[in-house]
C-alpha cells in the first residue's frame, strides 16, 4: 500500500473522526477530516487545485447539513474514479442497495476496525491513483443571463387562462405556471440584463388585459466559494446530461406534482440555507432572491401532500427561515 496515500474522512461524531485518523496515520496515510457534507466537498475541491488530491474518501451517512448519499452522488458526478468508502451505524440490506446504487466502492457498517478500512482500501485500488483533473469550464458554460421570477396577479374579472396562453409563448420567457396560492401566474423569464426584463415585463406582461398586481424577483444565486461553485457546476452539467434523453411531458419536462415555496429568510443565513436546500431531496431548483431576504424553491414530489411534508420537514424547521408561502402548480391548458 503507497503509505502517502491521503484520505478525507467524513463523520459528524468527533470520536469516529479521531479513531480513524489516527489509526490510518499509524498506518502510513495522510488524513484529513471534517464533519459535515459541504466541507467535504470544499476540501475535495482545495486538494486537488493545490496538487494534493485525496485517494480515498471515508463518508458517513448520516451527516448534520446534507444527507450522506446525496454528498455521495455529487462527488461521483465530478470525480468517478475517487472511491468512497460508505460507513453508517444504522445500516440494512436497503441502505446497502442505495448505496450500490450511488456507486459508491466500499461500504462499513459500524462499529468496524481500521483494518477492515485498510482491507476495503487494498481491494479498491490496490495502487491508489489521483483520479483525473476536472474539465474546465467553457466560456459558455461560464456565461450567465440575468434571470427573473414574476409574480402576477390578476383581477377579479381576468381571463386567467387567456394571460398564461399568451404568457407561455411569450418572448424571453423560460417557464410560466399557473399557481394557486397567493398569486395566479407565476413566470421565470431571461435577459442579458435586469433593464432588458424590465422592459420584456411592460411590453409582455403589464401590456396585458386583467393584470393587477406584478413583482418581479431577480434571481441572485450568492457564490459559495470556488471549491463548492465547481463541485456545483459539474453537479448541474451532469445531471442536464444524464436528462438530455428522457423523453419530454410537456414543456417543463414534468413528470409529477411542482410546487414554488418562497421563503423568506434571515440574510445573515443565506449561504447554509441555500447549500442546505440545493441539496435537499425533491428541491429541483433553488434561487436567492431579494439580496437575500428570500429564496424560491420549486419542489417535485408524487403529489401535493409529499410536497406538503418537504416543506413542513425539510423546510420550516431550518434555523434561519422566517416565513413560508407555498404556491401549487396547476395545470390549466394542455401544451
Amino acid at each position: 500500500m503507497n503509505r502517502q496515500s491521503r484520505v478525507l474522512v467524513v463523520d459528524d461524531e468527533a470520536s469516529i473522526r479521531r479513531q480513524l485518523s489516527v489509526g490510518l496515520i499509524q498506518r502510513g496515510f495522510e488524513v484529513e477530516d471534517c464533519e459535515d457534507g459541504l466541507s467535504a466537498l470544499q476540501k475535495i475541491e482545495s486538494g486537488r487545485r493545490n496538487g494534493l488530491p485525496h485517494n480515498y474518501v471515508v463518508l458517513d451517512l448520516r451527516l448534520p447539513d446534507i444527507d450522506g448519499l446525496k454528498i455521495l452522488e455529487v462527488i461521483k458526478s465530478k470525480y468517478p474514479d475517487l472511491p468512497v468508502v460508505v460507513i453508517t451505524g444504522y445500516g440494512d440490506e436497503q441502505t446497502k442497495e442505495s448505496v450500490d446504487q450511488h456507486l459508491a466502492n466500499g461500504y462499513l457498517d459500524k462499529p468496524f476496525r481500521v483494518d477492515d478500512l485498510e482491507a476495503e482500501f487494498r481491494r479498491i485500488l490496490p495502487e491508489p491513483e489521483a483520479a483525473a483533473a476536472p474539465r474546465p469550464r467553457t466560456d459558455a458554460e461560464a456565461h450567465r443571463q440575468e434571470s427573473a421570477y414574476v409574480f402576477i396577479r390578476g383581477t377579479n374579472d381576468a381571463d386567467l387562462e387567456k394571460i398564461y396562453t399568451k404568457l407561455y409563448f411569450g418572448e424571453k420567457v423560460l417557464y410560466c405556471d399557473a399557481v394557486r396560492g397567493d398569486w395566479d401566474i407565476v413566470v421565470l423569464v431571461q435577459a442579458e440584463d435586469r433593464k432588458g426584463i424590465e422592459e420584456m415585463v411592460k411590453k409582455q406582461v403589464h401590456s396585458l388585459k386583467g393584470i393587477g398586481e406584478v413583482e418581479i424577483h431577480y434571481s441572485e444565486r450568492p457564490y459559495l466559494g470556488t471549491d463548492l461553485e465547481s463541485f456545483i457546476s459539474s453537479y448541474e452539467r451532469i445531471q442536464m446530461m444524464e436528462k438530455a434523453g428522457e423523453e419530454p411531458m410537456d414543456k417543463r419536462n414534468r413528470r409529477r406534482v411542482s410546487s414554488y415555496a418562497v421563503l423568506e429568510i434571515d440574510r445573515s443565513l443565506l449561504i447554509p440555507l441555500y447549500t442546505k436546500f440545493y441539496f435537499t431531496d425533491n428541491v429541483v431548483y433553488c434561487d436567492a432572491t431579494d439580496e437575500g431576504d428570500r429564496i424560491i424553491l420549486l419542489l417535485q414530489g408524487q403529489d401535493f401532500d409529499q410536497i406538503r411534508r418537504t416543506v413542513s420537514n425539510e423546510v420550516r424547521t431550518q434555523p434561519g427561515v422566517i416565513r413560508v408561502k407555498t404556491l401549487n402548480i396547476m395545470e390549466i391548458i394542455k401544451m
